[in-house]
């Protein structure tokens, strides 16, 4: 996980340093709707261009994972953003293979990794956070999580392994850098959504 989360970091890093003053088709107009995006060291302060890592685990004990993936699907199961991705119930990492062919998503999709790397990062966050995978597409992975961090420091630490996972949370979303995202999407929620352009 360290490793496909390292190198996911250290390319993106490399592409925006790269690419910096550069204007693609249609930047303009882009800017112009949506401002000028921050520079990539704004973006993922307090770190740098090199992967700082993965998140310590919080300390035990959770709550039960099972019981908190069940009370987040049924909070989730009126939101129009993710009822149509929910699963029936709630599932381990290990089951996703099975759940992407029965959704008709193996090698499909939006996903940047293969289903082995996609398997290793819910199984890190299964074993250090209790996840439990409740919502799936194409385009999206949905998570329950039975150890919400409370502090700044340790929501940081998270995340810089979202960013690495899916950058489009952040720089195409709403809170446009790590530090507000980690503010706003880690410190105490129950649920992380991930999704993909």
């Amino acid at each position: 996980m360290d490793q496909i989360l390292g190198e996911s970091w250290e390319g993106y890093a490399q592409e925006e340093i790269a690419g910096t003053g550069e204007d693609g088709p249609g930047q303009d107009q882009v800017a112009e709707l949506f401002g000028e995006p921050d520079p990539f060291e704004e973006t993922v302060a307090p770190f740098g261009a090199q992967w700082p890592g993965l998140a310590a685990s919080p300390a035990r004990p959770w709550a039960d994972a099972e019981q908190v993936a069940a009370q987040v699907l049924g909070e989730l199961a009126g939101d129009d953003a993710s009822g149509a991705y929910l699963l029936d119930r709630a599932y381990r990492s290990a089951d996703l293979p099975v759940l992407a062919e029965e959704r008709g998503l193996e090698g499909a999709g939006c996903w940047p990794y293969g289903m082995h790397e996609m398997c290793a990062v819910l199984r890190s966050w299964e074993e250090r956070f209790g996840t439990r995978l409740v919502g799936l597409g194409d385009d999206r992975v949905i998570v329950s999580v039975a150890a919400p961090v409370r502090t700044t420091s340790e929501a940081e630490a998270i995340a810089a392994e979202h960013f690495a996972f899916s950058s489009d949370n952040i720089t195409q979303g709403y809170d446009e850098t790590l530090r507000v995202y980690a503010a706003k999407q880690i410190v105490g929620r129950r649920v992380w959504s991930f999704w993909w352009d």
